[in-house]
Parts: C-alpha cells; sequence; structure tokens
C-alpha cells in the first residue's frame, strides 16, 4: 500500500511539473526548429586568457551588443561585482529595431526579482537567480524584426565588473501579430497623500505579463490590506479588484519567503520600521489582455502602530493611508514599442544615502581590549573579497568601530555580519553626542546554516554573510562608537581544530542608511486633520451631487411620468416632450460622475429606503456597511442588503 501511494505520489508530481511548463517548449524540442542558434558573450574565444568580463567606469553607459534581426532573445545571464548596490545603481536598457527609447529600462536587481539594492534567489519560469542572488538569468521571450540593442549604465560611485551571455535565435521571419516585450520601472518618492500607487500605465494594445513590486516601511506593523486594481481600455471602474497583498502574490495572513514558477516573496524582513519586501507575480497563465489601454494600480492602506509623543506607547490604527516607499517594474508585451509612462528616477532617489563603515581597512587602528589583534582575512563573498576577522579566546573582550554621521536624521544601522562555526555572541552599544544606546545585547556570530547542502562551499571556507539590522535611531551630525563586547557564544559554537568554545568575530562591513521619512509623529498628527477635512470636503461634495441627481430623477418622472431606468438616461433626451430642447439633460453635469471614493452612485428602483420611489446614493468607499451611506433620505439608512 506504501509503495502504491509513493507511486502515486510521484506520478502526480511529474504531472505538476509537465503541467506548469512553459507553453510549447517541450513540445517545440521534438521538432526540428528554423533559424540559427546565437550567442553573444563579454567572453572571448583565447584559450590562455581569463578575461572574460567587461568593466564600467563609475558613470559609464555601454552597448554591450547589437544583435540583427529578425531574431529573438530566449535567455539572459549576468553575474556582477564591484558595488553592493548594484542592483539599483546598475541600470539595464533594451531597445528594440532603432527605438530612440528603451523598451526595457529599469536597475537590473529590480528586474530580476530583488528591490531596495538588495540581493535573493529566485525560481520562476522566466527569471531564475541563483548564488546567493549573484547569478542573474532571464528566460522571458525579447522578439525583435531589425534589431536589439542591449545596454548598461552604471550610476555607482564604484568600477563594476560584468560578466554577460545572451543566448538568442536568429530568424528566417516573424509573425505580423508578434508583440515587443516591455519592462519598467517606477517608484514614488515622496508619496502622494490618500492616493493609490500606480504599478503600470500604458496605451496601445498588448498583454500585461507580471510586476515586481518592493516596499520600504516608514512605519511599523503590516503594510498589505491594499487591494490591487486593473483598469482596462478606459474603465472609471476597474473590472479587475483584488483583496489584499499578500493575496495579489498568491500568498494569504502576512506574507513570508517563498519562490514558485508563477508567484513569490523573495525578500520579506520583519514588519517594523524599515521593513523591506519584495514580491513578484507574473499572469503567464491569464496575461490581463488590453485593447487601448491598462493602468494597474495597488492601494497604500494598512494597519499603522503610531507612538503616542505625550506617552510614548504605540498605538494601533487600522486601514489607513501609509506613506511607504513604493517601487516596481512591470512587465508586459505590446504592438510596436511603446512610450515611457513615467521617466527612470536618478539614482540618489532610489537608494537611501548610506554610510559604509568598512571595518577591514580600520584593522589596525581600531581600539580593543589587550590581547586583541584585528587582522583581515581573504573571503570571496565579502566586498573586496576581505573580512575584518578578531579572533578572541574569551568572553569580556572589546572592540570600539567609529563612525561619522554628516547630517541629521532617521538611520537604519546593519551591521553585515561573517557568520562561522566558531565564532561568538557579542553585545553592541552606539555611543555619540547624547547617545549610550545597546543596539543588540547578544548578537550572535555563529552560522546555523553551515551544515546545509546549499552553503557549501562559501559557508565552509569562508563563512556566510549576513545582514543584522541592529535598529533604527535617529542621529545628530558627529562622531559615534558601536562598541563589540564579547558576551559569550553560542553552545554549539566550536573551533574545528582544538573542538573548545569559539568567541571570535568575523564582519563585511557596519552600515548607517539614512530613511527618506523623518518625524512621523508629526506626519500622523498633520495626517489626522488633512484626513478629516478631506473626509468632510468628499461627504459635501457626495451630499451636494446625490441631491442634484435625485432632483433630476424627479424632473424626469414629472415631465415623463415615470422612473428613468438608470441614471444614464438622465443625460438622454426623451424625443416625445414638446418642449424637451429646455428641459435636456436633466442632469446638469456632462456626464454621471463617480462619486468622490471612485465609485458609481447607486440608483435602485423601486427603493429600499424608498419603496414608493427609488434611492440614490453613495456608499461612502463601503458598499457593504449600509449605516454609512450617503443617500436621498433624510436619516442614516437601515437598508440591509446592498443593490
Amino acid at each position: 500500500m506504501k509503495r502504491n501511494l509513493f507511486t502515486i505520489a510521484a506520478a502526480l508530481c511529474l504531472f505538476n511539473a509537465w503541467r506548469t511548463c512553459p507553453a510549447g517548449v517541450l513540445d517545440e524540442v521534438t521538432r526540428q526548429q528554423q533559424g540559427t542558434t546565437k550567442r553573444f558573450s563579454t567572453g572571448l574565444f583565447d584559450p590562455e586568457s581569463n578575461a572574460d568580463s567587461y568593466h564600467l567606469a563609475p558613470g559609464e553607459r555601454r552597448t554591450f551588443t547589437t544583435l540583427e534581426g529578425p531574431g529573438e532573445i530566449r535567455h539572459i545571464w549576468f553575474t556582477i561585482a564591484g558595488d553592493r548596490r548594484y542592483p539599483r545603481s546598475l541600470v539595464l536598457r533594451m531597445y528594440w529595431d532603432g527605438a530612440a527609447v528603451p523598451s526595457v529600462e529599469t536597475p537590473i536587481g529590480d528586474f530580476f526579482a530583488a528591490g531596495n539594492g538588495m540581493t535573493a534567489n529566485v525560481s520562476t519560469l522566466p527569471i531564475e537567480v541563483t548564488s546567493y542572488g549573484r547569478a542573474l538569468n532571464s528566460y522571458w521571450h525579447m522578439p525583435f524584426r531589425k534589431q536589439a540593442r542591449v545596454e548598461l549604465e552604471n550610476q555607482s560611485k564604484h568600477r563594476l565588473c560584468v560578466y554577460c551571455q545572451i543566448d538568442w535565435m536568429q530568424l528566417p521571419a516573424l509573425p505580423d501579430d508578434t508583440l515587443y516585450f516591455h519592462a519598467r520601472y517606477h517608484q514614488e518618492l515622496p508619496v502622494k497623500p490618500f492616493s493609490p500607487y500606480t504599478i503600470f500605465e500604458g496605451r496601445g494594445e498588448g498583454q500585461y505579463v507580471g510586476q515586481v513590486l518592493s516596499t520600504q516601511n516608514s512605519l511599523g506593523s503590516w503594510y498589505g490590506e491594499s487591494d490591487d486594481r486593473y483598469y482596462i481600455d478606459g474603465e472609471e471602474t476597474p473590472s479587475l479588484v483584488g483583496t489584499g497583498t499578500e493575496d495579489f502574490f498568491t500568498d494569504a495572513w502576512n506574507m513570508r519567503l517563498f519562490t514558485n514558477l508563477n508567484a513569490g516573496v523573495t525578500i520579506c524582513e520583519p514588519n517594523a520600521v524599515d521593513s523591506r519586501k519584495t514580491a513578484y507575480r507574473w499572469h503567464l497563465q491569464a496575461p490581463v489582455i488590453f485593447r487601448k489601454s491598462l493602468k494597474v494600480e495597488i492601494e497604500r492602506r494598512s494597519y499603522a502602530v503610531i507612538p503616542d509623543p505625550a506617552t510614548g506607547k504605540n498605538t494601533l490604527h487600522d486601514f489607513i493611508y501609509r506613506p511607504d516607499f513604493f517601487s516596481s517594474v512591470a512587465f508586459w508585451y505590446q504592438k510596436g514599442v511603446a512610450r515611457p509612462f513615467c521617466p527612470l528616477p536618478p539614482v540618489r532617489q532610489r537608494l537611501n544615502p548610506e554610510i559604509w563603515v568598512e571595518v577591514k581597512d580600520l584593522a589596525g587602528p581600531l581600539r580593543c581590549c589587550e590581547g586583541l589583534r584585528p587582522t583581515v582575512r581573504s573571503n570571496r563573498t565579502c566586498f573586496g573579497k576581505k573580512m575584518f576577522f578578531l579572533e578572541n579566546k574569551k568572553p569580556g573582550a572589546w572592540l570600539e568601530i567609529p563612525a561619522d554621521v554628516k547630517e541629521e536624521g532617521q538611520y537604519s544601522i546593519s551591521c553585515f555580519q561573517v557568520l562561522f562555526p566558531g565564532y561568538g555572541t557579542w553585545k553592541v552599544t552606539l555611543t555619540g553626542p547624547d547617545m549610550n544606546t545597546v543596539l543588540d545585547p547578544s548578537l550572535d556570530f555563529y552560522d546555523p546554516y553551515d551544515c546545509l547542502k546549499e552553503n557549501w562551499p562559501e559557508s565552509y571556507l569562508y563563512g556566510t554573510v549576513h545582514e543584522a539590522k541592529l535598529g533604527v535611531v535617529r542621529l545628530k551630525p558627529g562622531r559615534y562608537t558601536l562598541r563589540f563586547e564579547c558576551t559569550g557564544c553560542n553552545p554549539l559554537s566550536r573551533l574545528k581544530k582544538t573542538g573548545r568554545l569559539g568567541y571570535g568575530l568575523g564582519m563585511d562591513a557596519i552600515s548607517l542608511r539614512k530613511l527618506p521619512w523623518d518625524h512621523m509623529e508629526q506626519w500622523f498628527a498633520d495626517y489626522q486633520v488633512k484626513a478629516k477635512a478631506l473626509e468632510e470636503e468628499r461627504v459635501a461634495e457626495a451630499r451636494k451631487t446625490v441631491q442634484a441627481l435625485a432632483d433630476a430623477v424627479n424632473r424626469f418622472r414629472r415631465d415623463v411620468g415615470s422612473l428613468p431606468q438608470n441614471l444614464e438616461e438622465l443625460l438622454a433626451r426623451p424625443d416625445r416632450l414638446a418642449n424637451a430642447e429646455n428641459r435636456w439633460p436633466y442632469y446638469d453635469g456632462r456626464r454621471i460622475p463617480l462619486d468622490p471614493w471612485g465609485q458609481p452612485y447607486r440608483y435602485i428602483i423601486p427603493g429600499k429606503y424608498h419603496p414608493e420611489s427609488f434611492d440614490v446614493y453613495s456608499v461612502h468607499g463601503q458598499s457593504r456597511n449600509p449605516s454609512v451611506w450617503i443617500g436621498n433620505w433624510r436619516r442614516q439608512s437601515r437598508i440591509q442588503e446592498q443593490d
């Protein structure tokens, strides 16, 4: 019986793997293909050389290759080194058929499903990333008729080493209905108040196939109660509406790390101020088809934890607008080359200003207790392939690392640890102008992942680089000191050679990122005032429009002898009226507007509140809560069901 169950399970796995394969790929390889297989590579056929990469100087913009068509790019591979934040500072552009504007324009990391200048492993149908975020692979099909040009621009302050391969097919011709591949980055900072975030907005004919969405929290707590909305071909109200952020990315009840063929969450820090997340969703099984235009947006509303300025206690607020930093890449195919719907923001707006304390460069002059000798060791997983190392044999040892701050603001402090089986636990204290704060009472440098196969050989030989966030602190200009004091070690920590307890420390660098917001308590106080005023303005507008629509319906009934079947009839001319020219339209506006919350006004006959005539009302943005509806009644409705 067990064997039969195993056989059934294996068969189901094989069936699911076959069912989710890209359409036609397995069928294609059983038939002789047209065209010629081609490859562009940064390498050369030099048997005696290992110079297989290009080097981009800071600010350099270079065309990597120009491919002559007709053809189709099938696979792109990159690996890049030289700057920790290259995923946001290195820009990928692609041009089809000699177009002056790029059809692909995005920071390279966001294109490969990792935002905020971070890296992550990804395993999807069109995008695969391995080697801890360092091996970038795209399998999007990118057809072109005449020419394809691939360009990279290094907007960082460091020289970048770029390895690249592009596999493509040179074809006899392309079908007339072939669509061009597009991918475009967008972000919004500062945030527009009381508004959703636009992921994509375009015109033309095509199909939308996915998005990568990255966030950086300005407030504590869960940010993701927001719904996605798709406005197809000029719709005023969206025909596709979601139920929440994690639902949009096919998860449920908050988010956690996962990477599947069609959706996933590649970066997921705990919910807090400066929590960073990246999620992707492809619509390959059901692309969003548009024939005139498409707009894709997502709300920015959820819970928010706000400290009370008087008491310092946190207060939870439900479903308010949040000023979180959203950024995204939209992916779509369409006829012709699309005009960009947004400009690419400069790199200083895409990345938080960051102070990097390169500890390995300070190893010699660092202050430390007697008996410690800070050194520098080789480590290919660290920046510059070097790490700071401190050999230590007992608790109580200490080390002090200086950091200079020039601008006042909120800073997110991180230690880029090197984890290893023989390292200890260290208390981290920050001292400086008017400050003496314990950031972490026992930061553990032991590597719990050493035994995992995926970490071989890097962790076993060099250690595992891990960003440990130490907290968000308000800093003034001046000199600060991060003091590391050994408090002991993980019970599993052992020196490999002797088997004794390990108390050492390894480090790549320390980061102080200046956050793009400040004084959120004051922001919330201002927000409450603005929200109240906006709500009063919206309610007044809705009441005025409801009254105007109700008056128009009554005029229509008086002249025609019956009620209109819908509100749109108020704009029509009843031909049987002799004096219709003087009474048309019955509603003075040019069209029936949406209410201030972006929804249609409702009209029902017979009315549920006025069963002898009609009801006209706004649902006040809450269609399942009749008690707040604004209608042609003098007191709050007790309607128990919607139309």
